[in-house]
């Protein structure tokens, strides 16, 4: 009886993020680590290295593609340095919480879960050569105690990960491509070195 309650939040709670007018549409990479470990404990490869205490500290890695979904901002706003232009504001915190929603139902085949380390492009347009902002998520949050839980991300900016307006589309390109994921070593698509 109590699950009916969490159960009917999340259910408003997509309707809100995929139909809101201030929700961007997002892609969804996971972080998979591609180095190869020549031993092995329990059947799962050894971490690699002195220093590594998590995937996120691994070197070899690349970033797979989950998805497409929603994401709604889920704070409320504080004032915020303005551009040198004056016609955005660049954000002054450094942690953002977002409700997020992949664009298809649970239970459906491309259905996915975000988890930490993951990397959300929000899409600042819908065009191919729109910029990309890129935020991972830290920690994951609910709002209530009874499951099946509400949750929201906390994500940090990954300025290192940005794609800027057009790096993605070639000289001559129809711009009908799905967005390639960021490679390995923090380098974005399109470039960055």
């Amino acid at each position: 009886m109590l699950t009916n309650v969490p159960a009917a939040i999340n259910r408003m709670a997509r309707n809100v993020v995929m139909n809101h007018p201030n929700s961007f549409n997002c892609q969804v990479f996971r972080k998979g680590v591609t180095r190869t470990a020549p031993d092995n404990m329990g059947g799962a490869p050894t971490m690699g290295g002195l220093g590594v205490l998590d995937s996120m500290d691994e070197e070899k890695y690349e970033y797979q593609f989950l998805g497409n979904g929603h994401a709604l901002p889920a704070e409320g706003f504080s004032p915020a340095p303005m551009t040198k232009r004056g016609d955005a504001n660049i954000g002054a915190n450094d942690e953002f919480l977002f409700m997020v929603e992949p664009e298809h139902p649970s239970g459906h085949e491309e259905w996915f879960d975000l988890r930490s380390h993951d990397v959300v492009y929000l899409l600042l347009g819908l065009e191919a050569s729109a910029p990309m902002l890129a935020f991972e998520v830290v920690a994951i949050e609910t709002t209530s105690n009874i499951p099946p839980y509400t949750t929201r991300y906390v994500m940090n900016r990954r300025d290192d990960l940005h794609i800027p307006a057009g790096a993605l589309v070639d000289e001559g390109d129809s711009g009908d491509q799905e967005t390639p994921p960021p490679g390995g070593d923090d380098v974005p698509p399109g470039g960055g070195g």
